[in-house]
């Protein structure tokens, strides 16, 4: 039995958490919890309250962290706490995961020097001034014991691969015929490569108003060649 512990922070993107919970709560050999700074009610960025199962203090020892993301990760990149748990957490655990800019925690906390990953599409070029962080396409990024998902509905797919990897990729896909995970949206624009342009600067302008101080952390850094 592997315990999978997700971390989960005030104001992030519920789906970042619900979503991967969803799939690896139904493997019989994880035990899936989740972990907060403080065991008060996580309200999500669309006011869904997630009662967290531990905190710090009482947080079993985890076998796979999974860092949940959300549209301001800036708060908890600063916390002094967080980041010593996630480095004290990580350096322990299996693996080392994360959807959406819950990459951006793991990056700043130092546990993807030297790994290749991924994020949301609009917080890549954040990622990308991590010298030792190899930014890459891809829904899902494996690269030895680090797994990373892209943005928020990526991580049905994260979770998927994870059961494919730790598990058995047949019991991936029958968790997705379970879940009829079919994909059929109603529009072709859920990547930047296919939206109109307008749209994709739009879309970029909104989440820097939602995460006011973010792109100024990261404007005196670097970003590293591709």
């Amino acid at each position: 039995m592997k315990t999978i512990g997700i971390y989960i922070w005030q104001n992030m993107t519920v789906l970042d958490a619900i979503a991967p919970q969803q799939i690896l709560g139904f493997v019989p050999e994880f035990d899936v919890v989740t972990v907060a700074k403080s065991k008060d009610p996580v309200v999500t960025d669309t006011k869904v309250r997630i009662i967290p199962d531990h905190d710090f203090s009482t947080c079993p020892p985890i076998d796979v962290l999974v860092v949940s993301g959300g549209v301001n990760p800036l708060p908890e990149m600063q916390d002094e706490a967080v980041l010593s748990w996630l480095r004290d957490t990580g350096g322990s655990a299996e693996y080392v995961t994360s959807v959406c800019t819950g990459t951006l925690l793991l990056a700043e906390a130092g546990l993807l020097d030297g790994y290749r990953a991924t994020t949301h599409w609009a917080y890549k070029e954040h990622l990308a001034t991590y010298p030792g962080v190899e930014v890459v396409d891809g829904r899902v990024v494996s690269d030895r014991n680090r797994i990373t998902g892209g943005g928020v509905t990526a991580g049905i797919d994260f979770a998927l691969a994870i059961v494919a990897q730790l598990v058995s990729p047949e019991l991936a896909a029958t968790l997705q015929l379970m879940g009829e995970y079919d994909p059929q949206p109603a529009t072709r624009f859920g990547s930047p490569d296919r939206a109109p342009a307008e749209m994709v600067a739009a879309v970029e302008a909104q989440f820097r108003a939602m995460a006011p101080g973010l792109a100024e952390l990261y404007a005196g850094r670097v970003a590293q060649p591709a």
